[in-house]
């Protein structure tokens, strides 16, 4: 099926007068869009749009086995809204929210050296808001290990891998984007809040933000995805897939779905208080460092730049076997989120169109 047939099913969805009719055209967009899954070669696709502050659109394509990561097609189950995928680095913008609201309780300050609040990283220099503009020089020289260290190993590790760098002042103005600097704002979130990482999210965002469904997984417990990772339609056996590691939960942990991820759009567009006040917003989205990346910009956890006059703000999502995408349109308050777990999935190029053929059609000013 073509972007334009998917994009008319879309606004007969959204549009008043078809209210009668939405079961009919949801049915029919899920059909297609399965179709479109299938040419793809995405085994689960999952798809959600914001338009003016409110989530009209979330469904997922495609199927998934229950028994996760292996053949069992008498438990094959359609991907729907509610499926849960590894969101990848999208998990950032949460883990950036954390500290924003921190900042607010004046419980740290964004200039403040990440040393004041993290030990293992005596001597450096190295700021917060270094750290969330990725302009901090640190490199990812630590990869992820599944269960077999603890943050403060990890920490250690860290300062280890950089202790040659740290303090030299030069990296303060560099692009180089980093899960590592992440990592350590989630330490950062733990030490000022008192809480575990992953408990200081769920209590101040994800609850907030009503994403009942989302949480974390270290392996072990939590919140556990429900597809399997996929290369050229191949799952990956347990050895390929990227290990879960609680030292990543603020880089890459968050598992979710697009009903969840709509929910906390639409609070992220509309400037919902209880969970920033609208300030901390405008700031995660102000350009701050030049990215790598054309006429990209880095605000705080946030990828932006201008289309047209009009200011974006993205953040995409990478891991093995996992694609994920999330444009937003904060003027507007529009958005489109995309979760995949196919390697392969031309996930710019998909939102692309749909978000031409949105406004185009009106469905987006």
């Amino acid at each position: 099926m073509s972007i334009k047939n998917i994009v008319i099913l879309l606004v007969l969805i959204v549009s008043p007068s078809s209210f009668a009719l939405e079961a009919v055209v949801e049915k029919e967009l899920n059909n297609e869009l399965t179709s479109l899954a299938t040419e793809l070669a995405i085994p689960a696709l999952a798809l959600a749009v914001i338009a003016s502050g409110k989530l009209v659109y979330a469904e997922g394509f495609g199927f998934y086995t229950q028994r996760f990561g292996f053949k069992d097609e008498e438990n094959t189950l359609p991907v729907t809204n509610k499926t849960l995928f590894r969101i990848a680095s999208i998990s950032k913008l949460f883990t950036a929210q954390a500290i924003m609201q921190l900042a607010q309780k004046n419980k740290l300050g964004l200039d403040d050296n990440i040393s004041k609040y993290l030990p293992q990283m005596k001597g450096s220099e190295i700021t917060i808001r270094q750290l969330l503009t990725h302009s901090s020089g640190l490199q990812d020289k630590i990869k992820p290990l599944a269960n077999e260290r603890s943050i403060e190993e990890y920490l250690i590790l860290v300062n280890t891998s950089v202790s040659a760098s740290l303090g030299d002042g030069e990296q303060a103005s560099q692009f180089n984007y980093s899960d590592t600097g992440f990592n350590l704002l989630g330490a950062i979130v733990s030490v000022t809040s008192g809480l575990p990482f992953e408990d200081y999210i769920k209590l101040n965002i994800f609850d907030l933000a009503g994403m009942s469904d989302s949480g974390y997984w270290d392996g072990k417990r939590g919140v556990a995805v429900d597809v399997a990772p996929t290369y050229k339609g191949s799952t990956l056996v347990y050895d390929q897939q990227r290990p879960y590691d609680v030292a990543f939960f603020p880089s890459e942990g968050v598992v979710s779905n697009v009903a969840d991820l709509g929910k906390w759009a639409v609070s992220t567009l509309t400037y919902q208080q209880d969970i920033l006040n609208k300030l901390s917003y405008q700031q995660m989205v102000q350009p701050s460092i030049k990215t790598d990346w054309g006429d990209i910009y880095m605000g705080l956890g946030w990828q932006v730049y201008r289309d047209n006059e009009k200011l974006v703000a993205r953040h995409p999502g990478s891991i093995r076997g996992y694609k994920s995408l999330i444009v937003t349109y904060p003027d507007n308050m529009d958005a489109i989120i995309l979760l995949t777990n196919a390697s392969e999935t031309p996930r710019f190029k998909i939102v692309n169109e749909i978000t031409s053929k949105l406004r185009q059609a009106g469905v987006w000013r």
